[in-house]
């Protein structure tokens, strides 16, 4: 297909001239008073078999000589392949020349359709653009432009989030001691100059937006400053407070962490500890136990097992819990006579195994007796505490793993947490912010040791001694910080949340609501952040650092309470616009205190929080700065995020949003992969696959080895990948492919360009579409067929199916069949025919609807089209003429009787192809076809042919040869079923030429085929054998010589 239609005048179709009945009859008697074979060399059968695969016309053109002039070749400027040192000069100029930058200002000032709001989740501004960038603006701007052709009015501001630890840390790497007004100068800056560099990736990919003054930042004055009131609503309706509770912090980062911030390692070893906790008081019910053993437990000693995968907590042991209803036994360890241990009975013989010594069980009990039992723990400090511990009951408690005893340290754990709640245990904890153990534990010496050190687990399982009773390594999946990329802790402290407990039942129906594309998979994920908003008890929003939104809160000094309020938080906004966004670390505290507070309060007793923001919580009220009210709410049609942000920004907006308006923010999620290498691992600089997507649109410091691709690939790539929420493998391989793909369209719209040189927007206009050919119906019937199509995967967001849809449709019915059918009425009939005239109408009718397809994906391809069309559309671009004129396929072009016309000439197209390989003939043009066809096929293809014998018929032009005779079978006295010699034909016209073999005898039709070379001679004009004398042209091209003289 490219290689026919990319050298244009390589081919001339060879279809019959405007003959006379009476010469139409006499040529087809001379034909039947010769029917020799057609004689083929051994030599010519090889060549054609060898070229089955395509048979049509694969001899090398000749010259036109003397007529070249008098053909109407295709012309066109749009060049035919661009090169890779170019395509980023042309990726820049298609972007100025065709207006991208204010595409999305015209729209909002000229477009009148029902408004359709993306609300772009921000990237974070740390650096260089990655692939997922990539992936996510692309997709998001085939949306909005897709939209824009539908004529819809598009609100989509793009932002970026720009505070937080990574820029903190990149920003004032290489730097020391300094104060947080100086970190935060460095960090704006550094934010900057990202977002800078960020936006022109972005233009260059030709992503629609109001670049100049249409986006949004997280660290401009405004939207702090509706962050702040948003934080006070929130506030003031209890959904956000204070309190002591264990959270994810990260010794390396010093500050708290959300869920969303965590990532997790698979191959995390760890070393666990099976440890022999004494008890001190027996329950009533664990004392009926031993009694029924009688002398068999005198003077022993009973211990509780615990296990762990975190030794370093044990000094913040201060219950065991148990499961009510799991059970229990009460067992002799081999080798240790004088001790009882207690462990769960499904448990145990793993346990056995595992240390290899048995356990003989003495009693099985249900785990309810174990209340009102306590023990001792072997790190009972000075003063005696840890000594009379509880047993507790716990719904976390399981017996699929451990002892089916939880160890419980109420600081460092969600669960214990809980528990430590509901029955008054104290929370205790002996861990500073760097990770280490504070001086409580003097008497344990372990002051000042990190407690994810191997040193100090060592040291925790020497202090245990006697009590250990099994050490191991443990492989396990653990949470690190997701910058730092080192472990976290879990810790408590005092800290700022979100009551997602509060929240959770109106978040869940409101998900509900939410429709989740793609569906599959999607759903999936959407259940999960379900499940995880279901189990999320709180969500932690403060940070300890100094680059973010200040919480605005004061605190008591003598007793830590919070204060804040309404009239303060207005007060810090209007500091904001004096004194800008730095207010909270520059001004003195006096200030910053409102009137309200300063009335109850002297300075003195006043301190300043130094907690910033959860950058989950700046991005995730975005809606309430970015969005505009509709009705009583600011509600977008659709977020589109990678499948992580369902752990992140989904989930933050959602929260939010429920909580101030009491809906979701959005209507509709769309969930895309992630970007991996051809071996689908993530993308790392440590294992140095990172594809950097500059390299792609304008090629790498080695052009042989990283050649520029350009936009239209790295687009088309995106596009053809997505669909799925699967991951989207980056590869030379996959570019090379997209590039190429890129590259086939590009010659077919050339060759319709080229067509359409000469002609005007009078050539167009069509009054009545009955009396055109029935070639052209089929066509206008597929293309209408094909947008209708093309228009459903669109509004399904099934971008890789609209790519799949355009390449099937225009290397296959366009360029395969109408192009290659239609080129002999191009090219060689009168320039004021009909016939071709027609054929002009239905090329720009493909081209317009095929650039509409397109050109959501393929902008800067679709614009170069506009730029070259022939016909003049003004300088606007092809987005402001499209969107303005909703051209869309006419309901007039349905004509299913003239596809199934056709459809059965393709099939018999196909079987002649298939007859002239067997002979060895390329070149069906030297042949003549006789068809036998019964009552119903013969009605269709009449429609095609009139006459019983023609060379210049509809039929003649599908069948590409240069004389049909047809006729009824019945008439002839042949039986319905006429029997076919031929070996078959492929099921369908878009296979090939040639294909596998089916039964002819479906069609209803006898085909014969017979030489015309020798008995007629080829016309030197339009190379049909077609002509009555050797060295002349046929009668249809003297006529047309005639008429151009």
């Amino acid at each position: 297909m490219a290689a026919s239609l990319g050298t244009w005048g390589s081919r001339l179709c060879r279809l019959c001239g405007n003959q006379s009945k009476s010469n139409r009859y006499s040529l087809f008697r001379r034909l039947k008073s010769n029917k020799s074979s057609v004689k083929v060399s051994s030599k010519e059968k090889a060549k054609g078999s060898a070229n089955a695969g395509r048979l049509i016309d694969k001899e090398k053109p000749e010259p036109h000589g003397r007529y070249s002039h008098t053909v109407f070749l295709p012309k066109t400027t749009f060049s035919q392949r661009i090169p890779p040192s170019k395509r980023p000069e042309r990726d820049a100029y298609i972007n100025e020349k065709c207006w991208f930058a204010d595409l999305y200002s015209w729209q909002r000032k000229n477009l009148s359709g029902r408004e359709f709001i993306l609300h772009d989740g921000p990237p974070y501004a740390n650096g260089k653009l990655h692939m997922g960038h990539a992936i996510n603006k692309v997709l998001k701007d085939i949306t909005v432009r897709h939209k824009i052709l539908c004529g819809s009015k598009v609100h989509y501001v793009p932002g970026w989030d720009c505070h937080g630890l990574p820029i903190e840390l990149k920003a004032v790497s290489g730097s020391e001691n300094l104060d947080s007004s100086a970190i935060r100068v460095k960090a704006r800056n550094f934010a900057k100059n990202a977002i800078s560099v960020q936006m022109e990736a972005f233009k260059s990919w030709g992503i629609t937006a109001d670049w100049e003054n249409g986006c949004y930042f997280t660290y401009n004055p405004d939207y702090i400053k509706a962050q702040l009131r948003l934080f006070c609503s929130m506030h003031e309706k209890g959904y956000v407070y204070r309190d002591l509770k264990p959270v994810y912090w990260s010794p390396s980062s010093r500050t708290a962490l959300a869920e969303a911030e965590l990532e997790y390692d698979d191959k995390y070893v760890s070393t666990t500890a099976t440890v022999k906790m004494k008890v001190t008081e027996l329950s009533s019910g664990l004392s009926d136990v031993m009694s029924k053993l009688a002398g068999t437990t005198k003077g022993k000693a009973v211990f509780a097992l615990i296990w762990t995968t975190t030794p370093w907590t044990l000094p913040s042991n201060r219950a065991i819990c148990f499961s009510p209803k799991l059970e229990y036994v009460l067992a002799k360890l081999d080798g240790d006579e004088d001790c009882l241990y207690i462990i769960g009975k499904d448990v145990y013989q793993e346990f056995s195994d595992k240390i290899g010594r048995h356990l003989e069980v003495l009693s099985t009990f249900i785990g309810d007796v174990l209340h009102g039992a306590k023990y001792s723990s072997p790190f009972s400090d000075e003063s005696g505490n840890a000594v009379g511990l509880p047993f507790l009951p716990g719904n976390h408690v399981t017996g699929e793993k451990g002892t089916g005893l939880v160890h419980t340290a109420p600081a460092h754990g969600p669960d214990d947490f809980v528990v430590a709640l509901a029955y008054g245990l104290p929370l205790d904890c002996f861990v500073n912010e760097e990770g280490c153990f504070t001086s409580d534990l003097n008497h344990l010496s372990l002051k000042g040791l990190p407690v994810l050190s191997k040193e100090t687990t060592m040291k925790i399982i020497s202090l245990l001694g006697d009590n250990l009773i099994h050490t191991a390594p443990f492989t396990h999946s653990y949470p690190c910080d997701w910058r730092t990329k080192k472990p976290v802790i879990l810790r408590a402290s005092q800290q700022w949340f979100v009551a997602t407990d509060k929240l959770k039942t109106l978040a869940l129906e409101q998900l509900s609501k939410v429709m989740v594309v793609p569906e599959r998979g999607g759903d999936l994920k959407s259940s999960a952040m379900a499940g995880m908003l279901q189990r999320r008890p709180y969500w932690c929003i403060s940070r300890q650092r100094a680059w973010g939104v200040p919480l605005p809160v004061l605190y008591n000094s003598q007793d830590g309470h919070p204060i804040t309020s309404r009239e303060f938080v207005e007060h810090l906004c209007s500091c904001i616009d004096q004194c800008g966004t730095d207010f909270w670390w520059t001004l003195p505290l006096n200030e910053l205190i409102s009137s309200d507070i300063s009335s109850k309060y002297s300075v003195s007793e006043l301190k300043k929080g130094q907690d910033i923001m959860d950058i989950w919580f700046d991005s995730g009220v975005s809606w309430s700065s970015v969005l505009e009210s509709h009705g009583n709410a600011k509600v977008a049609d659709l977020y589109l995020e990678g499948v992580d942000q369902f752990t992140g920004w989904f989930q933050s907006s959602l929260m939010t949003s429920c909580a101030i308006q009491g809906v979701s923010p959005y209507k509709k999620l769309y969930v895309h992969g992630f970007a991996v290498d051809q071996e689908g691992r993530k993308m790392s600089k440590s294992l140095g696959n990172v594809v950097d997507p500059e390299d792609i649109t304008c090629g790498g410091k080695d052009s042989k080895s990283k050649p520029a691709y350009g936009v239209d690939a790295l687009r088309w790539w995106v596009a053809s990948h997505s669909g799925t929420n699967n991951n989207m493998p980056v590869s030379s391989e996959l570019m090379v492919a997209s590039a190429e793909t890129v590259h086939k369209l590009r010659l077919v719209l050339r060759f319709l360009l080229g067509c359409l040189h000469g002609s005007s927007n009078n050539d167009y206009t069509c009054d009545s579409y009955d009396d055109i050919p029935h070639l052209d119906k089929y066509l206008l019937h597929l293309l209408c067929s094909f947008d209708s199509m093309v228009c459903k995967h669109y509004e399904a967001f099934q971008y890789n199916r609209v790519c799949s849809a355009i390449v099937n449709f225009v290397t296959n019915e366009v360029s395969a069949v109408y192009c290659h059918l239609v080129k002999d009425r191009l090219y060689c009939l009168p320039v004021e025919s009909n016939a071709r005239n027609s054929c002009l109408r239905t090329i720009s009718e493909i081209l317009d609807v095929v650039s509409k397809a397109t050109a959501p994906i393929l902008p800067h391809l679709i614009e170069e089209v506009y730029l070259h069309h022939p016909v003049p559309r003004g300088d606007s671009g092809f987005f402001r003429w499209a969107a303005l004129g909703q051209r869309s396929p006419s309901i007039q072009w349905h004509f299913p009787d003239a596809v199934e016309s056709v459809e059965l000439a393709l099939k018999v197209r196909q079987i002649i192809n298939q007859k002239a390989a067997s002979m060895g003939e390329g070149n069906s043009w030297k042949l003549g076809a006789r068809i036998n066809a019964n009552d119903e096929a013969f009605g269709r293809l009449k429609a095609l042919q009139p006459y019983e014998e023609s060379s210049d018929s509809e039929l003649v032009e599908i069948l590409q040869v240069s004389f049909v005779h047809i006729q009824n079978a019945l008439r002839e006295g042949k039986s319905d079923k006429v029997k076919d010699n031929c070996t078959g034909v492929p099921p369908s016209h878009l296979d090939s030429d040639v294909g596998q073999p089916i039964d002819a005898t479906l069609l209803n039709v006898s085909v014969e085929i017979f030489p015309l070379e020798g008995r007629l001679f080829k016309c030197d004009r339009c190379r049909r054998f077609t002509s009555y004398i050797d060295s002349e042209l046929c009668h249809r091209c003297s006529i047309v010589l005639k008429s151009m003289s």
